[in-house]
């Protein structure tokens, strides 16, 4: 089976959505045991289905006969076959430990845990196998297993030697301020000692979202020949006193705070009638 070469994600997900979702179904599993169990019946059905394929393209029978096509477990496979980038939504230390232990298991590798309100715990263990940690600067506490979260915990789990914390939001508002988000993660690392510089906490929310998404030979830093959207401030982009003083996107210019005719365009008043004076 010829799988993708180009790097696609695959997003799952462990803890309490899986097991809310499975019995707000009533379907089982809805624990943490029943929802191993269930992707491991999932990694060894995709086994199968690479294999079967695998032996389908090898044989040189006239008469051989395709497997039946899952699209599914085809992009399981892929995952198995380092073609796809596993994403995984996973909040505590010991779900993650599992989702890595049953990676090694099943030969697929972990690109990113999303959340990880406890990724600081088995921050060496991340670095290890060089899986990024998208983190939030300081949501906690909105459900059980987000209870043991600390505002240091980007900063923990990021190593200068092996940069691979994210600044996450999973929010509209937040996403527009991850420069601010990030700066918060910083003064925290640097409070307990840390010493993070500037140029360190700025790939949290650039270079090190293109690595864990596989597209950083496209994005992701200022390169001769690479994408990139650019905003100039007019001071320390960590502050929240700076303001936007151009942006660049596709490399025009759509945005100069001091240009009238560069500025945002609202369709608010879209579809009002206006009153005109004769």
């Amino acid at each position: 089976m010829k799988f993708p070469n180009a790097p696609h994600g695959l997003k799952m997900a462990c803890g309490e959505n899986p097991k809310r979702v499975y019995r707000s179904r009533n379907k089982a599993p809805s624990t943490r045991m029943g929802n191993v169990a269930a992707y491991r019946t999932a990694w060894i059905k995709a086994q199968k289905y690479r294999d079967d394929w695998a032996a389908y393209e090898a044989s040189d029978k006239e008469d051989k006969k395709a497997p039946e096509r899952n699209l599914e477990l085809e992009t399981l496979a892929g995952a198995l076959a380092g073609d796809i980038i596993v994403h995984m939504h996973c909040y505590r230390a010991d779900e993650m430990m599992t989702i890595l232990d049953m990676a090694d298991e099943f030969g697929y590798r972990v690109g990113t845990f999303h959340h990880g309100v406890e990724a600081d715990k088995i921050a060496d263990e991340l670095a290890e196998k060089g899986v990024f940690g998208a983190l939030w600067a300081d949501w906690w506490g909105f459900k059980m297993e987000a209870y043991d979260g600390i505002q240091e915990n980007i900063a923990l789990v990021d190593r200068p030697e092996g940069s691979c914390s994210i600044v996450h939001s999973d929010s509209d508002e937040g996403i527009q301020r991850l420069n601010q988000e990030a700066a918060k993660a910083m003064a925290r690392g640097n409070a307990v000692g840390l010493d993070i510089r500037p140029e360190r906490a700025i790939r949290w929310i650039t270079e090190n979202a293109a690595k864990s998404l596989g597209i950083d030979d496209q994005t992701g830093v200022l390169k001769p020949g690479l994408m990139a959207d650019v905003v100039i401030w007019n001071q320390n982009p960590f502050s929240v006193y700076a303001h936007a003083e151009q942006v660049y996107l596709d490399g025009a210019l759509v945005y100069d705070r001091n240009d009238p005719a560069l500025q945002p365009q609202t369709d608010f008043e879209l579809g009002r009638l206006v009153e005109v004076t004769p």
